[in-house]
């Protein structure tokens, strides 16, 4: 297609459905947002020529004047997906699916074959070739996502929706077998791409943490899901670390970094007060100084830098990894080739 065509094809995805209307600079707007090199005069030029074709109108006894598809008028090229809409659906897809009930993403699968088709069509434009120019990763090792059966899902999702309880098999990390569980769901979480159900058991009010990868036999039940008092799932998050977020305690943490790692730290701050100075002039050593929630995940990080890195304050923190590394190299001395 032709730059032309593919601007009148966006020109007239902006323009609404009657009783709605978009002016002149509305439309203008659209396509510079996306990607269209076009002054408003031309635009307006576009609008009358497209009139004679297609059933757009315009309401020149308005002020602004509105364009609108005519009432009755067949679903043609619009009102459809803009290109912008066609890429918010496209990135949903790629990255929300999980936080989707079940029944929703079924519903969506029209728009996002249209979405697919809309992008496809217009791969020339700077919007829809933004879908090829994005990616999110994960930090750390490409661990493999564990496989959650999509009965699982779907039953969970339900849970939440009805706020009703759930029947299941639940196979605890440690266990052998699967237990049989009736579960109130509460709330759903995903770390990275791991999700885990918040829930409470039968009629306790203490609140559990459940993989959706370890459970099968899912049945939802006429039972009303039997909800915590004052749960909060923030709050929750925040205050019990169940995924070891960062928790409540506040660490005034003092580390020696050799040079790399400073400068590391100096693109990704530990915290809004962290602080880099060389320790001195003759080494390629920085104190680091910040203060940080306390949590596992500190640690982790702490000790995936080796000997790059070094605790220096908290005591107590210094003397854990000390006791740690210790071990590590005791184990690796015994263990040797």
């Amino acid at each position: 297609m032709t730059d032309t065509t593919l601007r009148h094809l966006e020109t007239l995805r902006a323009i609404p459905r009657h009783p709605r209307k978009t002016t002149v600079g509305e439309v203008h707007a659209h396509l510079l947002g996306a990607g269209f090199e076009i002054d408003k005069r031309s635009v307006e030029r576009d609008l009358h020529k497209l009139s004679t074709r297609y059933p757009i109108t315009c309401d020149e006894g308005s002020r602004p004047a509105g364009w609108y598809w005519q009432e009755g008028a067949a679903d043609l090229i619009a009102p459809g997906l803009t290109t912008g809409e066609a890429l918010e659906l496209e990135l949903l897809a790629r990255y929300l699916k999980p936080l989707l009930p079940a029944g929703a993403w079924a519903g969506l699968q029209p728009r996002l074959s249209a979405a697919k088709a809309t992008l496809n069509t217009l791969a020339a434009t700077p919007l829809a070739r933004w879908r090829k120019r994005v990616a999110v990763i994960e930090d750390g090792p490409p661990l493999q996502v564990p496989d959650v059966a999509s009965e699982v899902l779907a039953t969970v999702h339900e849970g939440l929706l009805r706020n009703c309880r759930i029947a299941l098999d639940y196979r605890a990390m440690e266990a052998e077998k699967p237990k049989r569980y009736e579960v109130n769901p509460v709330a759903l979480v995903y770390v990275g791409q791991v999700g885990y159900l918040v829930a409470t058991f039968w009629k306790y009010s203490d609140v559990r943490l459940l993989a959706l990868h370890r459970m099968s036999k899912p049945e939802p039940l006429d039972a009303t899901a039997l909800q915590p008092e004052h749960f909060d799932l923030t709050a929750y998050l925040r205050e019990q670390s169940p995924f070891d977020f960062p928790g409540i305690e506040e660490l005034r943490l003092e580390l020696r970094v050799h040079g790399w790692l400073a400068r590391h730290l100096e693109e990704r701050r530990l915290s809004k007060d962290q602080r880099i100075m060389p320790e001195d002039e003759n080494s390629d050593t920085w104190i680091v100084h910040a203060t940080v929630r306390e949590s596992e995940r500190l640690v982790w990080w702490l000790r995936s830098h080796g000997e790059q890195l070094e605790v220096l304050a908290p005591l107590a923190l210094r003397k854990r990894l000390a006791t740690e590394f210790a071990a590590l190299a005791t184990c690796y001395r015994k263990h040797s080739f």
